[in-house]
């Protein structure tokens, strides 16, 4: 079994500071949701930081439950827009997200 891939791409964004905006594209599953829950948690700055998964190919039940278990810890805020290929998978198994980043983005500003 080949390891899928997965790319984080950290989106520096405007001149107001506010959460860290993670970009992420290719595959998670169980090959490698471990490491992609180590390398969230690498990511410099406060929690939550905010998952755009709009360009995720790939999510199996590992994937789903590493991003239920960071979203659980308060470690992160997810995104999956219903016209994500994922949508029906996550909305079927209950994973907290929001639909759009800026749900997210107002979801995770104090106050």
């Amino acid at each position: 079994m080949t390891a899928a891939t997965y790319v984080l791409h950290v989106v520096t964004g405007g001149a107001r500071p506010g959460p860290v905006v993670v970009a992420v594209t290719g595959e998670l599953d169980a090959t490698n949701a471990a490491d992609f829950a180590e390398a969230t948690g690498n990511v410099p700055g406060t929690r939550p930081i905010v998952l755009d998964l709009s360009e995720l190919d790939y999510l199996d039940s590992a994937g789903l439950a590493t991003l239920d278990r960071l979203a659980g810890a308060n470690s992160a805020v997810v995104v999956i827009p219903p016209s994500s290929p994922l949508f029906r998978a996550a909305e079927l198994m209950d994973l907290p997200r929001h639909e759009t980043l800026e749900e997210a983005l107002h979801a995770v500003e104090p106050g």
